[in-house]
Parts: C-alpha cells; structure tokens; sequence
C-alpha cells in the first residue's frame, strides 16, 4: 500500500501563491502583501508551507476582528449601504401593512383606545343610579346578581366590539385612494407609451 497520494498532518505541504491566494479567497497581490506585512512567511522564492500560511492567516484575522470596534466597523462603506436598504425594506414593509390594514398608526389607536375607555368608564359610573332604584324593589339575591351581572356585560360589550376599520382615520383612506390613482397613472402613462 502506497501513501503517495495521501497527506499526512505532520508532513510538511508546501502551496504556491497561487494556491494560497485561491485558498484564503484574495489575489496573489494580496498574499505578497500579506508576506510584507509578516503575517505569513515564505519557505522558499514564492513557495509557502501550507499549515503555517493557514495558521498564521487565522491568527491575524482573530486580532484584527478583536481590534476592530465598533465605530470602525459602522465607517465601513458596505455596512452603511447594508443599514440604507435594511431601513427602505423595514420602511416598505411597514406602508405595505398599513395600507392592506394590517398595521395601526399609533394615533388612530390611542383615538380608539380612549373612545372605546371612556365609553366603557362611562356605563361603569352610572350603573350604580342606573341599578339603585331597581334593587330597591328586589328581595332576592339572585335577582340582584343578575340585573347587575346584566348590566356590567352590556358594559364590558363596549369594549368587545373590536372592530379593525375603527383605526383607520378617513385621511387614511384618501392616502390609500391618492397612493392607488398615482400608480394607476404610471401604468396607463407606460401603456400609452
């Protein structure tokens, strides 16, 4: 049996710089600069023992991910085009679900809100004037609990009448026709063309 075809970890394998380039994904520029900059060494005139080459190139990449802060990593031209496309898709995405009523203004729902509240508040304070001269007539204490219980589910109703199209405002609904007609326009202004 022969072992001619099989590499061993403790044999040394040497790469040229090709091979190291199209290993560590970069150009054979960028490998010679790595050498300049002592991060990898050469064996030999553009010949470079490969468990080394790899071992060092980890090592660096490890400090220099270790000393890159965070205001160097928001500098980066990339990042901030990555942060631009990440707010226009969340921006998107928000318009869409609002406008297939999916999502609320936070306006339109502290209006409701405070609409359907102050109903509820209402029919709360006055069930006691409302109730006190009929449980004056009753002797029961069944009938009591449920003329009460009659009325506090007639209050409690209030605030289970949700009803989703109460959170859109009417200048909601213009937005939405304004949004539909412009784009309407550009199919039949392309159409024409």
């Amino acid at each position: 049996m022969s072992n001619a075809g099989k590499t061993k970890l403790d044999e040394r394998t040497i790469v040229n710089t090709k091979a190291l380039a199209k290993m560590f994904n970069m150009t054979e520029r960028n490998v010679r600069y790595l050498v300049e900059e002592e991060i990898i060494a050469r064996v030999g005139h553009g010949r470079y023992d490969l468990i080394d080459s790899v071992s060092r190139y980890i090592t660096f990449l490890k400090m220099a991910s270790n000393e890159m802060d965070g205001a160097a990593v928001e500098e980066s031209l990339e990042y901030e085009k990555w942060l631009h496309e990440k707010a226009k898709r969340e921006k998107a995405e928000i318009e869409l679900a609002h406008i297939k009523k999916e999502m609320h203004k936070s306006d339109e729902v502290e209006n409701v809100l405070n609409h359907m509240v102050m109903a509820f508040r209402s029919k709360m304070l006055s069930l006691p004037s409302k109730v006190a001269l009929q449980l004056t007539t009753l002797d029961d204490a069944n009938q009591i609990e449920e003329l009460l219980e009659r009325d506090i589910y007639l209050a409690l109703k209030e605030l289970s009448e949700y009803d989703p199209s109460m959170f859109f405002s009417e200048d909601h609904e213009e937005e939405i026709e304004i949004v539909g007609e412009g784009v309407g326009t550009e199919t039949n202004d392309a159409a024409a063309e």
